[in-house]
């Protein structure tokens, strides 16, 4: 065998080898790497979204735990570690002092549990609804941790009278009822106090003076101390109140005369000086015209606003000027 025929021999084989091979390559080899690495690809792609949903996660409970961390420091009320009944009436009594007849307090029941003690009582009276608001606010707002529930209003009128004057007098009221909850005894650092005592728990101060090392509330954080309005008082009332101060009833008075910027009015028989700004019945005067002998007052009756105008009668100070003129005759010496 010639060497030309070795080597046409030994080249196809080398050809067949590398055709072989890139075949091989080609359509076994290269398409099951590639399903591996797409898998792999996959894989990561899962992984990197099952991170990124990770740190979203810690994200949003780092900022809850930032929340609660802050509320939980901010924290200011006190739960005390003892509490009697007598110190929830001394402090009930204490505003309640006035504008509330009757103010009956009745103590309901002791609970107990793993994470605080309460004192319930009910709570049931009559007043004015700006004290009720007052007395709402001092308990919600206090640094001692009550809590009222089950709070009931209902309007009340009640119409008083002085025998001696027969004077009648309007008050809109309101009853109502209510429970408050005084916890104490709670679970270590429910209190905000609880930085202040020593390692065994127990405060180092007496009680003014854990009110005094306690960080001030800002009145901004609280609500408003003075109600806006009282919604139990009607915007038009049914009844127009009596004339409780006796002031001068502009509509059955009479105009006298005018001095200067006083009026002297004629009613029940009385004369009355009043000017700009007096009040009288339902309303206060706002015009005293000296020059057209007139008085106007603005009055509210029950919610309705009107005018009264009390006009003088001019007809005798001026009859002269208005009759027939007549000179008399001059007499010739």
């Amino acid at each position: 065998m010639s060497n030309l025929f070795q080597n046409i021999m030994v080249l196809t084989a080398c050809w067949f080898m590398t055709f072989g091979g890139g075949v091989y390559a080609t359509y076994v080899y290269q398409p099951d790497e590639m399903k591996r690495l797409e898998k792999a690809k996959q894989v990561a792609n899962m992984k990197q979204a099952e991170l990124s949903a990770l740190m979203a996660e810690m994200g949003d409970s780092e900022s809850r735990a930032s929340t609660v961390s802050s509320r939980w420091n901010s924290r200011y009320k006190i739960v005390p570690k003892t509490l009697g009944s007598e110190d929830v009436v001394a402090f009930l009594n204490e505003h309640t002092r006035t504008g509330f007849n009757p103010f009956d307090i009745t103590f309901k029941s002791h609970e107990e549990s793993e994470q605080f003690y309460k004192l319930v009582f009910a709570i049931d009276g009559r007043g004015d609804f700006n004290n009720l608001y007052e007395l709402i606010w001092a308990i919600e707002n206090s640094r001692q941790l009550y809590r009222i529930d089950n709070l009931k209003l209902t309007h009340f009128d009640l119409i008083t009278g002085d025998p001696q004057t027969n004077q009648q007098r309007l008050e809109v009221l309101v009853s109502f009822s209510f429970e408050i909850h005084a916890f104490y005894g709670g679970v270590a650092g429910l209190s905000a106090s609880d930085g202040l005592n020593d390692t065994d728990g127990n405060s180092q101060f007496s009680d003014n003076e854990l009110y005094a090392n306690l960080p001030a509330v800002p009145d901004h954080v609280l609500p408003a101390r003075n109600a806006v309005m009282n919604p139990f008082h009607p915007l038009i009332l049914e009844n127009i109140p009596p004339n409780t101060y006796n002031r001068v009833d502009m509509e059955e008075a009479e105009l006298l005369y005018i001095v200067g910027t006083d009026a002297v009015i004629l009613w029940n028989d009385e004369e009355w000086v009043i000017g700009i700004g007096d009040p009288v019945y339902l309303g206060q005067v706002i015009s005293v015209d000296p020059r057209n002998g007139t008085v106007i007052a603005r009055l509210n009756k029950g919610g309705l606003i009107d005018q009264i105008e009390l006009k003088m009668d001019l007809g005798d100070l001026y009859k002269q000027a208005r009759g027939s003129v007549q000179l008399a005759p001059t007499r010739n010496n």
